[in-house]
C-alpha cells in the first residue's frame, strides 16, 4: 500500500464492504485523467488500438509540421505540446518503443521542414534549438532503454538526426550539450 496512508486507515479501507469500495473506486476514477485513460486502454482496448494512437499522433504532426510558420514563438509552443502528447501516450499505453518512434518523428519534421525557423538570429530560435538538441539527447536515453533488437530499428534514423544538429545552426548547442555524433 502508499506510504501516505496510515495503517489505521489503511486496515479501515480493507474493511468496507465490496460495494462501498467500488463506489469511492469509482469517484478516485473520475477525478484523475491519467488513471481514467490508462483503464480505458488496459481494459477496453487491445493491439490494434495502440497502432491507431500512435497513428493518430504522427497524422498531427503532419498538420501542424508540413506547413510554414511565420512566427518561431509559435513553432516552439506546438513542438513542445505535441511533445507532451507523446509522453501522455507513454504514461497511458506504456509504449515505449511508441514514444521513441514519435519523438524521433517530431524532430525529424521540425528539423527538415522547418530549418530557416532554426537559423533565425533570435531568441526564441535559441529557445527553439536549446529544445531540439535536448529533446534529442533525450531520445538517445529513450533509446538505449529499449532492448537491442529494438535500438537497431531507430539507428539510421537517430544518425540522421544527430547528424542534422552537428551540421545546421544548432552545431555549438550540440557540442557544448555533448551530444553525440551517432548511436553507435
Amino acid at each position: 500500500m502508499p506510504k501516505n496512508i496510515s495503517k489505521e486507515l489503511e486496515n479501515a479501507i480493507l474493511t468496507l464492504t465490496q460495494k462501498e469500495k467500488d463506489r469511492h473506486l469509482l469517484r478516485l476514477i473520475a477525478k484523475n485523467q491519467l488513471l481514467r485513460e490508462q483503464m480505458q486502454f488496459t481494459l477496453l482496448e487491445d493491439e490494434s488500438d495502440l497502432g491507431w494512437r500512435r497513428e493518430e499522433l504522427v497524422d498531427l504532426m503532419g498538420q501542424m509540421f508540413d506547413k510554414p510558420y511565420s512566427y518561431i514563438g509559435i513553432l516552439l509552443k506546438d513542438i513542445r505540446m505535441v511533445s507532451a502528447k507523446i509522453t501522455w501516450h507513454r504514461r497511458v499505453t506504456k509504449d515505449k518503443y511508441g514514444e521513441v518512434d514519435l519523438a524521433l518523428t517530431l524532430l525529424e519534421k521540425a528539423l527538415s521542414n522547418h530549418q530557416n525557423q532554426i537559423a533565425k538570429t533570435h531568441k526564441k530560435a535559441d529557445s527553439l534549438r536549446t529544445y531540439l538538441v535536448r529533446k534529442a539527447l533525450a531520445v538517445i536515453k529513450y533509446i538505449n532503454a529499449l532492448h537491442e533488437d529494438f535500438r537497431i530499428d531507430f539507428v539510421s534514423r537517430m544518425d540522421k538526426v544527430l547528424w542534422q544538429l552537428h551540421t545546421f545552426e544548432t552545431k555549438y548547442l550540440a557540442t557544448l550539450l555533448k551530444l553525440p555524433k551517432s548511436l553507435d
